[in-house]
């Protein structure tokens, strides 16, 4: 099993939901982080067979990051952002 199918298998079993935009809703949400103000990149990263591209909606656990002025943040499947240090 690759690391997307234990990611994906983790999330189920804790209940969560796969797919990301209620992660990005709660990464920005009212007791989320507060991103400042500038322009923001999000990547995500689905996994290579994730159903997004057979034209279905999400079904993995992507890889979500926010690049801003205030630098990297990686956001979990909890929907809270970590910083990562500048290089």
């Amino acid at each position: 099993m690759n690391r997307h199918a234990r990611r994906r298998a983790a999330a189920l079993a804790r209940g969560r939901r796969t797919g990301y935009l209620h992660r990005l809703v709660a990464a920005m949400g009212p007791d989320g982080m507060k991103p400042t103000v500038g322009i923001h990149i999000a990547s995500i990263e689905h996994d290579p067979d994730c159903a997004i591209y057979r034209c279905a909606g999400c079904d993995c656990v992507p890889d979500i990051s926010l690049s801003g002025p205030d630098g990297v943040t990686v956001i979990n499947e909890d929907g809270q952002g970590r910083k990562v240090a500048r290089q």
